[in-house]
């Protein structure tokens, strides 16, 4: 077997299609040949791998994608496993493409149909072609909940992958299409907005829902400077200056942290800030109560 096809499988997870062979001038007859005497396993109607390449969920998901076509692309769940985002699985694997036939459904059975210029929507990630964090979240919004939605848009936004200009960007492109998911992403992105700061923990994310569902506006991770001193703190309530800290038992017990703490919210409160320390485990075991106290010193302080 040639070196510049041993070369180029390297490059696909030990992968070569039909096409690809052709161009080094490897007829069927030949491809025939390999495959019988060991040295290509036929992984689908056009696509191989080299003979003694383990197998692979990633192989898995390249060979769909070469098997669907040159504008195909990773999508929905397994782009969002392919970009690292919890609760997602590379399979059963997803394939979008610009035209789907009868024959790509046949060879693939999850492949999706894309209306636009995809190419300016997809990347490669791990040598595979994949769709951008941004369309992903849209592709996700027509088949999640809504609440798996939001916590996957927080996901991307805290890796660093997906922002507020990401999904701005994607909507004005879109927004004639009247695609399935675009108005959930858009209600999802409006409450962010393009400068929002993603949860720093699983503690601020469920902090931040429910202030949300009271529909109580709070900033989060905001710095507040003072004479001599700053501080960041975790929330923010700007009309009755109210901040709360989300505090964990494990980080925030020991004396010194204690001290700390003490220190930083009498500068806060010198400041005219009214703080509230609230722990994770009150947060998930009495949410009620938190709430209770947050909206006591909102409408007091207002």
């Amino acid at each position: 077997m040639l070196p510049e096809i041993l070369d180029l499988a390297a490059t696909q997870h030990g992968l070569v299609t039909r096409r690809q062979l052709a161009a080094f001038n490897v007829n069927r007859n030949r491809i025939a040949r390999w495959v019988r005497a060991g040295r290509l396993r036929q992984v689908d109607l056009n696509t191989f791998a080299i003979g003694g390449v383990p197998t692979s969920d990633r192989q898995e998901v390249l060979a769909a994608v070469l098997e669907t076509g040159l504008d195909a692309s990773a999508s929905h769940t397994t782009a969002a496993a392919l970009w690292g985002l919890s609760g997602y699985r590379l399979r059963p694997v997803h394939v979008v493409v610009c035209r789907a036939s009868r024959q790509h459904l046949r060879l693939t059975g999850r492949v999706h149909q894309f209306t636009g210029k995809i190419e300016d929507h997809r990347t490669v990630l791990d040598s595979i072609p994949v769709t951008s964090p941004a369309l992903t979240m849209l592709h996700l919004a027509s088949i999640v909940s809504l609440a798996r939605l939001e916590r996957t848009v927080d996901n991307a936004w805290s890796l660093g992958i997906l922002t507020g200009t990401d999904l701005a960007e994607l909507d004005a492109q879109l927004a004639q299409r009247g695609r399935d998911g675009l108005v959930a992403l858009r209600n999802v992105a409006s409450v962010r907005g393009e400068d929002w700061v993603p949860p720093q923990s699983n503690i601020e994310a469920r902090f931040d829902a429910l202030t949300r569902q009271r529909g109580l506006e709070f900033r989060r991770q905001v710095r507040i400077d003072g004479e001599g001193w700053s501080a960041r703190v975790d929330f923010l309530h700007d009309e009755s200056r109210t901040i709360v800290e989300v505090q964990s038992e494990r980080y925030h017990t020991a004396l010194t942290d204690v001290e700390a703490d003490k220190a930083r919210r009498e500068r806060l409160e010198k400041a005219g800030y009214t703080v509230i320390e609230v722990w994770d485990g009150e947060i998930f075991e009495a949410p009620h109560l938190v709430i209770q106290r947050v909206v006591h010193a909102t409408s007091r302080t207002a």
